[in-house]
């Protein structure tokens, strides 16, 4: 693929996601192209020269020829390619250092579309702030994609259906520039009440406003609150200590909450007609849309604030635009708008309105947080650790380490049903038994469902879309409950049945003692010790010769045996029983067909499994806590 283009940093963004590039230099442009993907040209005349020049020598393809293929970066550590993480939008440099250190980085415009088209082709992760749409369309050219990240809270800009559906999981970073966003919030209120934008441009003028200044007092006045997440609480405690009233409105926290923030609950009717300022802080959704529309606004009182460090899309600017010009409120702050960046806006010109350009969570220290935050979880995702700021997986209850080695163990059990069933099932039922927290199981549930799913279709499958997937193919997930008994260690198993409510083939069973969690039972037989690595399984009658004739092949085949563990349903020979075996080498498909011709095997399979991996802490700097 090719570009023309006539701005320099968009040619280097074009040559960073490997697309060749003609550029028309700008006269002042001053810079040597190093990079052989940039074609650079005095003028339009010039260029078509160059393309003429590459069409003569057999199409715009052979300047692809003269240009060097893009190599993969190794960790020299483990012969592991790196993984490509993609950044469409600033963030903090300790974080693009951080990720930097840890994989191939490619830049590119965020609001250029076709640049980053190309650059997600082959990504792993992309980080994003708010400027880049991940649409549907993006995530389709990024069919490798993994992970995208949006650096900072909301995730308006993200397609999170089709995200989903693709299987790619969705980061922010809750909590970590609340402080900031909430001392903006104050920051807008007090401009707005104190006049402060007008003074300062009066006083500038040489003016002297003072006697036509009127700044009002916060104290013994009204809030009212809408939304008391993360910065919603931050706000109110710090309009608690101007002496304000507060009130807040959010049918989505308990009671308890507003107890513990220390906030009078209202319905949203009541707030709007008793509250001097209304701050809005909650996400983009389609209950939230035009929240402030003009009938909301005819409740306010004619001396009510409103301020606005959300989304664009809560408040109807041009009904909040309308009101401020009648003077049927008094003012209003406004950090976010429907289209950023905000070129035009029916606010621009009017003097009461306090505007700033998203800001609200932009403090140094606020963006060094998020960069930590997305950096590192980023990181921990592309590692495939369970990360606690996903939005489209359930939050884990459990430290990142800990429910690691429980969903790898739990993966191993789908992967190893799938190979024991090749055929898709009609039913997929996990039993829990012990105390397991919901959203434990529900991670286990998905580590393993997406798993088997990989070897039952043809399809791109993911903890997160795994429950999609299954619908979509006709398999029935059940989780169902077994003993709860606290004293004894939990565990899982993992069950396929052929046919709807059929008996249940084959099962799984994954043991967890909080600590470890491994695989010690298949489809019936207790396993001395866990299961993992390269493994052979075999079906078959409990009768003399059979193991000594697998021993024989595999010698033959100069397969080494690391362990076995061999079993049986009935206490007396000639019942069915099962064998593992761990190898230290490959089997190679002749041997597996000669295993199988042995009399008294009636099958054989060869799985890889993963072994139990040493965890790193997910948070080096303590910025462990999202809330």
């Amino acid at each position: 693929s090719h570009a023309v283009e006539d701005s320099v940093r968009h040619a280097r963004n074009y040559a960073a996601a490997g697309v060749t590039c003609f550029l028309v230099k700008a006269a002042d442009a001053g810079e040597p192209f190093d990079d052989p993907r940039i074609a650079p040209a005095d003028d339009l005349a010039a260029l078509f020269d160059i393309i003429a020049a590459h069409m003569s020598r057999g199409g715009l393809d052979a300047l692809e020829d003269t240009m060097p293929t893009s190599s993969v970066a190794i960790d020299a550590a483990d012969g592991n390619a790196q993984p490509l993480i993609v950044i469409s939008d600033a963030i903090h440099p300790s974080a693009r250092e951080r990720l930097a250190n840890a994989a191939r980085i490619v830049d590119v415009d965020g609001l250029n579309v076709p640049a980053l088209l190309s650059a997600v082709q082959n990504a792993d992760a992309l980080v994003v702030r708010s400027e880049t749409r991940v649409t549907e369309a993006v995530l389709a050219a990024g069919s490798n994609l993994r992970v995208v990240a949006r650096a900072g809270v909301g995730v308006d800009n993200i397609d999170l259906e089709a995200a989903t559906r693709a299987g790619v999981l969705v980061l922010n970073t809750p909590g970590a520039n609340s402080v900031s966003a909430a001392e903006h919030t104050i920051a807008l209120l007090l401009a707005v009440s104190r006049q402060i934008v007008i003074a300062d441009a009066s006083t500038r003028a040489g003016q002297w406003p003072r006697k036509q200044m009127r700044p009002i007092d916060l104290q013994n006045r009204t809030v009212g609150i809408i939304g008391l997440g993360r910065v919603g609480s931050q706000v109110a405690r710090r309009l608690r200590a101007f002496d304000m009233r507060v009130l807040a409105y959010d049918p989505y926290i308990t009671p308890g909450r507003f107890t513990e923030v220390g906030v009078a609950p209202v319905d949203f009717e009541t707030l709007l007609q008793s509250s001097d300022v209304v701050t809005f802080h909650v996400p983009e959704t389609a209950e939230t849309c035009h929240m402030l529309n003009r009938d909301a606004i005819s409740r306010l009182k004619a001396t009510a604030i409103v301020i606005n460090a959300a989304r664009g899309e809560v408040v109807d600017e041009e009904a909040l635009a309308e009101a401020l010009g009648n003077a049927q409120i008094a003012g209003a702050g406004v950090d976010v708008f429907p289209h950023e960046p905000a070129i035009d806006s029916p606010l621009f010109g009017i003097a009461t309105a306090v505007l700033t350009p998203h800001i609200g969570g932009s403090s140094a220290e606020a963006l060094a947080a998020v960069g930590e935050v997305i950096s590192t979880t980023t990181l921990a995702a592309l590692r495939g650790e369970a990360v606690p700021n996903a939005v489209n997986l359930p939050a884990a209850s459990l430290h990142g380490p800990e429910l690691q080695r429980l969903t790898t163990a739990s993966a191993a059990a789908g992967r190893l049903l799938a190979v024991l069933e090749p055929d898709l099932p009609r039913t997929f039922r996990v039993t829990v038994r012990g105390v397991v927290p919901g959203d434990v199981a529900e991670h286990v549930v998905a580590a393993a469902l997406s798993e088997a799913l990989q070897g039952w279709t043809k399809q791109r499958v993911t903890p997160v879309n795994a429950r999609l997937i299954s619908d979509e193919r006709g398999v029935r997930v059940r989780v169902v409950s077994g003993d709860a008994d606290p004293s004894r260690s939990p565990d899982f198993s993992f069950e396929v049945a052929g046919i709807d409510n059929g008996p249940l083939s084959l099962h799984v069973t994954v043991r967890w003692d909080r600590q470890d969690a491994a695989i010690m039972e298949v489809d019936g037989f207790t396993l001395n010790s866990p299961l993992a690595g390269d493994v052979l399984i075999t079906h078959h009658r409990d009768q003399p010769g059979v193991i000594g004739s697998v021993g024989m092949i595999l010698a033959r085949h100069d397969v080494n045996i690391a362990g076995m563990q061999v079993g049986r349903h009935l206490p007396r020979r000639g019942g069915e029983a099962i064998m593992v075996l761990n190898v230290d080498d490959a089997i190679p498909p002749q041997a597996l067909d000669e295993l199988k011709d042995i009399a008294g095997v009636e099958t054989a399979f060869v799985v890889s499994l993963p072994q139990p991996l040493a965890q790193r802490p997910l948070f080096p700097s303590g910025v462990g806590n999202l809330g």
